[in-house]
């Protein structure tokens, strides 16, 4: 099996950037300070006997967590992003169930050593508000480092940590439809809109199948098993409809750091509001539900499969850099997509209301290109080429441009508004790779960072979901200009930092590669 993180990148076309440092410790399982039985027992009490004890995905196969049957089942289920989702103790990356020095695989021997990791000690399963506002104040009573977990589709490590506690949101489930939604605090002759509220559990697969009854269409995510009120959104999530309807969410319940609940919309508290959407999950409080608008579903839809191969990485890195240079027209036409360049240039397209003809005239040049290396001058999709071929390829998570009418209203990197797409590299290693060996490779992927860095130079930037954990230069390359304002107000809703998290606004824990 292997262990995963990936290095996001936006730019001109697109592309660019990714030991703990705690100078205040919170108290984590093992220290003095953390609370006894009696003491754990009594919250207990207080939520409903809803507090569990959180434990790696593959425990079950191990010494004394043996369970024959939950160990098949994990075995069988392993694959699986459902299954993960639904264990308080499971993330997407296994990295973020061990961290550099934890031991607990699922396809290891019965007596083979199974440790916590860094996966929380104690999460509340929480079903209610209440559940979470009992969680916070109680967290923060005992000065607990305290994190958040949805479904665990988390790159940067933010939803676990080593002896912590969690707050876990998965099953605090609901879908209500607005015919016409008004914001709380709006005027008195706005008009309502078509919405739903959904949840802070609530994953996208569940969310479109209800859409698809109600004849709507929800701007969510690709990924079905991701949360629809969770990092995706705080992180300002990107869409196949990006580019026709960019991200809307007209209003958001919030658990702030001092425990009260808060409805929250441009109206009731306008930077607030601004800060979440695209601030980065895990830093500005616990959401328990969010409104999204809901859009007619379109008349059609138009498909398109571009797939160009290479024979040698001569011919691979001249593809890489011609299709490069095309994306611009693609998005500029407003189609969006997903693609790999590993052996060559493998990508689907979409657009809603289009014809085959507006197809086949955009993506034209894709039909024309050579395999035969032609460069005539340097470039910058040159340069992203060589890089590409160098690490063994890359993918684009996200190709398109985003609609831009109300992007100034979310703390999302500016980025955005001139790039054409998310661009990845991964950086893997096997589960029994030694600590060197992971650090070498860690290392690299700071180094892929500063490479990017000077390809697209220090305007460039990325989203943050999907970014290396150990960017050197987070804060400019996570949100631009947009970071000072985002500081300021996290000192007004979260004074005492109570929420932290790798490389998060305001904080101070910051992954060391």
């Amino acid at each position: 099996m292997l262990i995963q993180t990936s290095l996001a990148a936006l730019g001109l076309f697109s592309s660019t950037f990714g030991s703990e440092h705690l100078p205040r410790r919170r108290c984590a399982y093992g220290d003095e300070c953390w609370p006894d039985v009696e003491t754990w027992n009594s919250f207990n009490a207080t939520i409903g006997g809803r507090l569990i004890r959180s434990l790696p995905s593959a425990a079950v196969c191990h010494a004394e967590r043996y369970n024959a049957d939950k160990c098949a089942t994990a075995k069988d289920s392993w694959l699986d992003s459902f299954w993960k989702t639904n264990q308080s103790g499971a993330y997407a990356a296994t990295l973020w169930e061990m961290g550099d020095t934890g031991r607990c695989f699922i396809d290891t021997p019965l007596d083979a050593p199974c440790d916590q990791g860094i996966v929380p000690y104690y999460s509340v399963r929480a079903q209610s508000i209440e559940d979470i506002q009992a969680s916070v104040k109680f967290a923060s009573e005992k000065d607990l480092y305290l994190v958040t977990k949805n479904t665990g589709h988390d790159h940067l490590g933010r939803s676990s940590g080593k002896g912590a506690f969690s707050i876990w949101t998965h099953n605090l489930k609901g879908i209500e439809w607005h015919n016409s939604f008004i914001q709380m605090g709006a005027p008195k002759d706005a008009n309502g809109v078509p919405a739903v509220t959904l949840q802070a559990g609530e994953q996208w697969f569940d969310v479109y199948r209800a859409a698809a009854k109600q004849k709507v269409l929800v701007v969510g995510g690709s990924a079905r098993t991701v949360g629809a009120a969770g990092g995706y959104l705080l992180g300002g999530g990107h869409s196949p409809f990006a580019h026709d309807y960019g991200l809307a969410v007209d209003k958001m319940s919030i658990v702030s750091a001092d425990g009260k609940h808060h409805v929250i919309n441009q109206h009731s508290d306008p930077d607030y509001f601004w800060a979440v959407r695209g601030g980065g999950g895990s830093a500005w409080g616990i959401v328990t539900s969010v409104t999204y608008k809901t859009h007619p579903v379109p008349k059609n839809m138009i498909f398109g499969f571009v797939q160009l191969n290479a024979s040698d990485n001569s011919s691979l890195t001249h593809l890489l850099s011609e299709s490069i240079k095309l994306l611009p027209n693609v998005t500029g036409a407003g189609y969006t997509g997903y693609g790999d360049m590993s052996h060559g240039f493998q990508a689907i397209f979409l657009k809603p209301n289009s014809t085959v003809k507006s197809f086949n005239e955009t993506f034209a040049g894709f039909f024309n290109l050579t395999q035969y290396p032609v460069f005539t001058e340097n470039s910058k999709s040159e340069d992203l080429a060589k890089l590409l071929v160098r690490n063994g390829g890359g993918g684009f998570n996200f190709i398109g441009r985003v609609n831009n009418d109300h992007r100034d209203e979310t703390a999302v990197n500016e980025i955005w508004k001139q790039s054409n797409a998310l661009m990845s590299i991964s950086i893997d290693w096997a589960d029994n790779a030694t600590m060197s060996e992971k650090h070498e490779k860690r290392l690299h992927a700071v180094q892929i960072s500063k490479d990017l860095t000077e390809i697209v130079g220090q305007e460039g930037g990325t989203y943050i979901n999907e970014a290396n954990p150990y960017e050197p230069d987070w804060q400019k390359v996570f949100w631009g200009k947009k970071y000072e304002r985002l500081a300021e107000i996290k000192k007004r809703i979260d004074p005492t930092g109570f929420f932290v998290c790798n490389r998060c606004v305001g904080g101070n824990l910051v992954l060391d590669p």
